[in-house]
Formats: C-alpha cells, structure tokens, sequence
C-alpha cells in the first residue's frame, strides 16, 4: 500500500529546492515523523463565507502570475501550532478566504496548494469544499499536488499501468478537485530527474511515465494542466521526451549570499555537486543565458518561470540563498518576460519555519511583497498582449545597455522588449532598430502608454533599474 501524504510531498519539495548541506538527514526524520502521524490517522474519512475580494478569473488562456504554497495563516511544520488548525471547515472557510482575497488584491491569480487532507480531520472534504469555494469566489485559479502520483512514478518499475495512476490520483482527491472550476492543474512531480541522470533521492523517474501520468490526468480533467517543474536544464530534454508537457514550468534562483546585489551571474549557486543538479562553478550559465537554454532544449513550449523570491533560515550557507532585493525581483521577473515567459510564478508565498517568503512568519506583508504586487499590476495589464506576441531574433534590436528583444504579434504588430540589467540605477537605453523595422516612427508602452520617437530607426527609452518596457512600433 503507497501511502505518500501531501505532507512528505511538501517537505520532499522543500529539500530538493533548498539542498543545504546538513540539513537533508534532519528534514528526512522530520518527513518520517509526520508521514507516520498521517498513516495513523488515514482511517478517518468524511462533501460539500465571508467573500473574498473579488479578482479577475484566470483561465486557461489567461497570463498566469501565481504563487508557490498556499497553506494557512499557521504553517503545519511550526511546532508553536497544532496540526489540525482547520478541522473545522468554517474556520478552514474564512481562512482561505482571507488568503485568496489577498492574493487577488496583490494581483496573483493562480496559487500551488500543499494539501494534506488527513490532518482536517473527519470533515476534510468539506474543508477542501470550502478551499474551492473561495478560490473560485477571488478568481484564484489552484494547481493541486499528486503527492502519491508522483511516489508511484518514484518507483521506477518496468510498468505502470493506467488504473494505477487512477488509484494513486485517487488517493489524491483527484476526483473531487476536477470537478471543480477553481481548479487549473495539478503538479505530478517536483523536480524530477531522468533515469540514468545523476540527482537527489526519490527524484528519479521515467520520462515516458512521467508522460503517462500527464496524459491521465489531462484526459480526465479536459482543459486542465498535468505539470513537472525542472530545475536543470541538462535533463529537460529527455523529461520533455517522454512527458510532451504543453508547458516548461521551470524554476531558477540565481541570487546567493555571497553575491553582490545585482550578481545575475550563476543561474544556480548550488554548492555542492552532490545535489545532482546545477552546481556553482565557472561554467556556470548567466540568469540571462539559462532563460534561453531551456528554450532551447524544450522548443515551441509556453514557458511558466518560477522566479526566487525566498531565503533560508539561517542565512548562513555561502554559495545558497538569500533575499532579492526589490529591484532583483523586478529583474528576475521581467527578464523572464523579455526573454518570453508565458507565465510568472514566485517562490515562496508565506514563511515556514524554515524559509522566508513574501508574507513573514505572522502573515504580515515584507517589502518585496510590496513590489511583487507593483510587479504584478504591470505584468497583468501586459498580459494579453504577452501571450499574443512571439519572439522574433531575426529582427532583434542592438540596445546600448541591457537587453533587447524583437517580438510579432497578430496582423503583423511589432514590438521590442527592452529591460534594464542594472538594479541601482535608471539607464537610458538606446536601442537601434533592424533595417527592416527601421521605417518605425514612434514606439508606445503597452503598459502605460508613453511614447518615444524613433528617427532613423534609433531610439532612447529610460528605463527603471531592473524594470522593462515592452514597446509597439508604429
């Protein structure tokens, strides 16, 4: 019998994204120690407030700017609360609806859940009844976790059948969650690495499994998404293989603590080559570089970037983690979308115990929060136009500072995408543009709506440090 919790998906996530040496064995006896609470108590079963703000519906065709972990004003790993804080579905009602009301006024509008059913007690399906209420009440789209899909494609046996991604799914509440609207996808595995590729524990998978298992679920929820996150890019390729995901949903952290502010440098400051990912090195690739190495690898795939927005407690590991500061979150996020992201994800929403996130560990709103938020409003307001686009490298432009970028839109519309790499200062880019796209007279800001001449196909766009600017020529 596979009994593979939400909560040992959840930490198994927090220790392939935060690998810091000598934390991995105690992390591994805490997962234990609570898997083997929640065995105890899987006997017990139980299906179906106050609103929260009213927020823009995401669907499936809409810019998704979401969030990693959603759990609970009181985090299930802090030992100064109780496991079962939401047993009661009315208190579960308005916590959720506090939570996805806040999302949906921070400008979020897709959320991945960590669930654990068995810790709500015998009224779980209510209170997973009252989470999908009030997220489809803010307009918060949710992408549920498979916990025990992923065990069983962990396995790694010769077969897996069909009605075995069933069971496993089921135990999942798959059934329950796709019934539901307020439901965009689900996450099948974390990380995962390709047979014969060297990674962490528990990480290894069959690729062509992996691929099974997202056929499952996107034939039994239409319209929904089954995602893998990669985190090195030298497997993407053989996962895309075998899993034909419609969506690279990737994560990158470049900002270590002993960088210098603005050090975009290392995609990956790991610092350890027994991580079995992305080590720290000289051969490391730019933030910039790995943007378009992963697009390369998976060609013609929508690109959801899931952008570092945390640190460790204790900030103490060189060569790991550290908070961005505001400007580096704008950078982080705009360089993604310069570079052709279709999504924006951050990483992490609400502090542990163990990692700082846009909210503290009181739930109170941080400074990054704050300009995740200014972030967000611009991103959305470009949204449609960002999935209406597509790169164009045959006509990039040259840009005197930063980074450039030629896209083309429906009735042969044409923009550039101008972003600011220097995160202390504003910097008047000039850009010159292709000869073919040199007859252009003027360019306007698709967020605001500003506009700059262009005289001979040359022309200067002031840009806010780490900021971008995504201009339509005319």
């Amino acid at each position: 019998m596979r009994h593979v919790s939400a909560v040992f998906w959840y930490f198994q996530v927090a220790m392939n994204r935060m690998a810091i040496p000598g934390t991995r064995a105690l992390l591994r006896l805490f997962v234990l120690t609570l898997l083997a609470i929640s065995l105890v108590q899987c006997a017990s079963t139980g299906s179906g407030g106050a609103d929260g703000d009213e927020g823009e519906a995401v669907s499936n065709s809409a810019f998704p700017i979401g969030v990693y972990f959603v759990r609970g004003q009181k985090p299930i790993a802090d030992e100064d609360y109780p496991t079962d804080f939401r047993r009661d579905p009315e208190t579960a009602r308005d916590a959720y609806a506090r939570e996805f009301g806040d999302l949906a006024a921070e400008g979020f509008n897709t959320a991945v859940m960590v669930i654990d059913p068995i810790a709500y007690g015998d009224r779980y399906r209510e209170v997973l009844a009252a989470m999908l209420e009030e997220a489809e009440k803010a307009g918060v789209k949710l992408i549920m976790p498979l916990g025990h899909v992923q065990g069983l494609l962990a396995e790694t046996r010769a077969e897996i059948s069909e009605s075995e991604i069933y069971q496993a799914a089921a135990q999942d509440y798959f059934d329950f969650y796709k019934e539901s609207p307020a439901v965009l996808g689900y996450v099948l595995f974390d990380e995962p690495v390709p047979e014969g590729a060297p990674g962490p524990d528990g990480q290894t998978v069959k690729p062509e499994q992996l691929g099974k298992a997202r056929a499952f679920v996107e034939r039994e929820h239409p319209g929904a998404y089954g995602l893998s996150s990669w985190a090195d890019v030298n497997n993407m390729a053989a996962l895309q293989e075998g899993m034909h995901s419609r969506v690279l949903f990737m994560d990158v952290y470049p900002l270590a603590e002993d960088k210098e502010i603005g050090d975009f440098s290392d995609a990956w400051p790991r610092g350890s080559e027994e991580d079995g990912s992305f080590a720290g090195g000289a051969d490391q690739p730019t933030y910039f570089e790995y943007l378009d190495m992963s697009r390369e690898e998976v060609p013609g795939v929508p690109q959801w970037v899931i952008v570092q927005a945390f640190e460790p407690i204790p900030p103490e590991h060189p060569h790991y983690w550290r908070m961005p500061e505001p400007a580096e979150l704008r950078l982080e996020v705009f360089a993604a979308l310069a570079h052709g992201a279709k999504g924006i994800f951050y990483f992490l929403y609400q502090s542990e115990s163990w990692v700082h996130g846009l909210r503290d560990a009181d739930y109170q709103p941080t400074a990054l929060l704050a300009e995740a938020r200014r972030i967000n409003a611009k991103v959305r307001a470009m949204g449609d136009t960002l999935l209406a686009i597509e790169r164009d490298d045959a006509h990039r432009p040259q840009a005197g500072f930063g980074e450039a970028f030629a896209y083309t839109g429906p009735q042969g519309a044409r923009y550039v995408f101008v972003v600011n790499t220097d995160v202390l200062a504003t910097r008047n880019v000039q850009l010159t543009l292709d000869p073919a796209w040199a007859g252009a007279s003027v360019a306007s800001d698709v967020y605001d709506g500003s506009e700059f001449e262009v005289s001979g196909g040359v022309l200067t766009v002031a840009v806010q440090p780490g900021d971008g600017r995504l201009l339509r020529l005319r």
